[in-house]
């Protein structure tokens, strides 16, 4: 096996004490024969979390710990994990997935199928095995507007007032998509050299949807990739702070649309 680093999982948790434990083995077995690492990045969780982790250090050598002394927001901790990461591929996880079979192993091998593939999202699958949609389209003002009078929920599958959020797409099926959800999104290093780490002028949310449009900026595109499958409980960070995470993703919001 060579020496390089193939890939390197970026983890942020906080409060996360009930999922790390299932995601972290299942990263574990997706990526058995290859040579990766974990980087776990705690954000000052008032929970188990951390001992947790600290015990999965000692048991488990590929594993490295940053833990924060405050709550950085996801954006900033993120990019603390993508900034020491050795791998030639960058993996952004969240603690609530669980992958499935050679999740690992698939998704590496469809992003280094063509050079100009620049990042690939696998299938997201909700706890009882239904499909999660989980691609965007870039937002532009009118999505906005649609989703505030509720035309994007009353025509779920129109290609004009539900283009966000792409309901009229089956995720089912491989394409190129402008934005996947950053609960799974494998990256190559090179491909985030040139774009920079996550705009940290986005505490939480749309640093995904800027850093997909970087990419896509600097001449790559982004494939989802149905072959390759995770669990994912969805909202689960949200759900523990829900009234300040709705004020956050309004502030993220304008921002993204400001800068854009």
């Amino acid at each position: 096996m060579s020496d390089k680093t193939l890939l390197s999982v970026i983890v942020v948790t906080w409060n996360s004490d009930k999922e790390i434990g299932k995601c972290i083995e299942s990263v574990s077995a997706s990526a058995e024969g290859i040579n990766y690492e974990i980087i776990i990045v705690d954000n000052n969780s008032s929970d188990k979390t951390s001992d947790l982790v600290k015990g999965l250090v000692q048991k488990n050598s590929k594993i490295r710990f940053i833990q924060n002394t405050e709550n950085k927001g996801y954006t900033k901790a993120c990019n603390q994990g993508m900034e020491i990461a050795a791998g030639e591929n960058i993996f952004l996880l969240n603690p609530d997935t669980v992958l499935q079979g050679s999740c690992i192993a698939q998704l590496i091998s469809k992003l280094n199928e063509d050079r100009k593939t620049g990042a690939v999202a696998p299938q997201l699958l909700n706890p009882d095995k239904t499909i999660q949609f989980s691609c965007r389209t870039f937002p532009e003002y009118r999505d906005m507007f649609f989703e505030m009078i509720l035309l994007s929920a009353i025509f779920g599958k129109s290609r004009v007032f539900s283009k966000w959020k792409m309901n009229y797409f089956s995720h089912n099926e491989e394409r190129e998509v402008d934005q996947p959800m950053a609960a799974a999104l494998m990256i190559k290093k090179d491909v985030l050299d040139k774009t920079g780490n996550f705009d940290v002028r986005f505490s939480m949310f749309f640093n995904d949807v800027d850093l997909c449009k970087k990419i896509y900026d600097k001449g790559y595109f982004i494939v989802f990739y149905p072959g390759s499958k995770i669990i994912h409980e969805k909202g689960v960070s949200i759900y523990k702070d829900r009234i300040r995470m709705i004020r956050i993703w309004n502030e993220d919001c304008l921002s993204y649309f400001k800068k854009h």
